[in-house]
């Protein structure tokens, strides 16, 4: 891992969860057991506040509340990146941006402002956050072929990484993208853009097209699993690395089937494996009233415990 500003970021960084109780609260206390049991799963990073932490779907306020918790337990552990994105007031994230680097972020990211947004309303939104927190790494967003930054047209790499120079603290990308074409003409053009794939079942695959590390929510129940990926790769040992993929999209397919979900099959399995009671999903989300005791899950604990590796 290095985590100096002038270099780039690499391994394995999960996606990390809002734990909420039953009335939507955020449950703070939980951030040093959460930031501890990533520190003993050799992560190297984490990213909050995306889609699998929730931040569409609370409030600034517990934005903030949740922001302050992890940074005062990671100090010194972790670098975290802090998402500021999803507002429909954009001034909202542009506070939340100053407020994650006031805290002792590593760095902040963001979606682009809308689907029907241009390349140019994104860049100058991405510039007014790269204003608020000028210390620190600013992260985009790629996402389908770049159509997310420029209202619905594909966009080739060079000319977004042209664009973004307008953007003074720009550093990286979250790719989550599955045409890894893309991603190497990223890095073609950029070397020192960090790029950190968002691609989970397809971890080997970004790695050998030139991706630093990942973030994903599935790492969030497997960082040591993911680590072990990337070390096989590393190494050139291609054949155990891609056995370890197939055992990890073992749990993705059980988490992605409608009867549990991804998000609360990975709450779940944070208190029956991890024993943390992260709790429930944003009454606000995709997910509102989606609880599974072990149980209803049964299947999901079961297929964890058979193919992924915990430190």
């Amino acid at each position: 891992m290095q985590t100096k500003q002038s270099d780039l970021i690499t391994g394995v960084l999960p996606a990390l969860v809002t734990p909420l109780d039953i009335e939507g609260n955020v449950k703070t206390e939980l951030a040093p057991d959460l930031v501890d049991l990533y520190v003993r799963q050799q992560a190297d990073g984490l990213y909050m506040l995306g889609w699998t932490g929730e931040g569409e779907y609370l409030s600034v306020e517990k934005r903030k509340q949740w922001t302050e918790a992890v940074l005062a337990a990671a100090k010194g552990k972790l670098p975290i990146f802090v998402h500021v994105g999803y507002n429909s007031n954009l001034q909202d994230s542009i506070d939340l941006a100053a407020h994650a680097a006031e805290h002792g972020a590593y760095a902040v990211a963001s979606v682009g402002i809308s689907e029907s947004a241009t390349l140019q309303d994104n860049v100058q939104y991405f510039k007014r956050i790269s204003e608020a927190a000028p210390q620190i790494p600013f992260y985009i967003y790629w996402v389908a072929m770049g159509k997310t930054l420029t209202g619905g047209q594909e966009i080739e790499p060079n000319k977004l990484l042209d664009a973004m120079d307008e953007v003074p603290t720009f550093r990286g990308i979250k790719f989550t993208d599955n045409n890894f074409y893309y991603l190497e003409r990223f890095k073609k053009y950029r070397p020192d853009i960090n790029i950190l794939t968002g691609a989970d079942q397809l971890a080997v695959c970004s790695q050998l097209m030139g991706a630093d590390g990942n973030i994903g929510a599935l790492q969030a129940v497997t960082c040591y699993h993911h680590k072990a990926i990337m070390e096989k790769t590393n190494a050139g040992l291609y054949e155990e690395a891609r056995e370890l993929q197939y055992r990890a999209n073992e749990v993705a397919e059980a988490f992605l089937k409608p009867e549990i979900g991804n998000l609360p099959g990975i709450k779940l399995l944070l208190e029956q494996i991890f024993h943390i009671p992260v709790g429930y999903c944003s009454s606000t989300g995709p997910f509102e009233g989606v609880y599974h005791t072990s149980e209803s899950a049964k299947e999901l604990i079961e297929v964890f415990q058979k193919n992924i590796l915990v430190k």
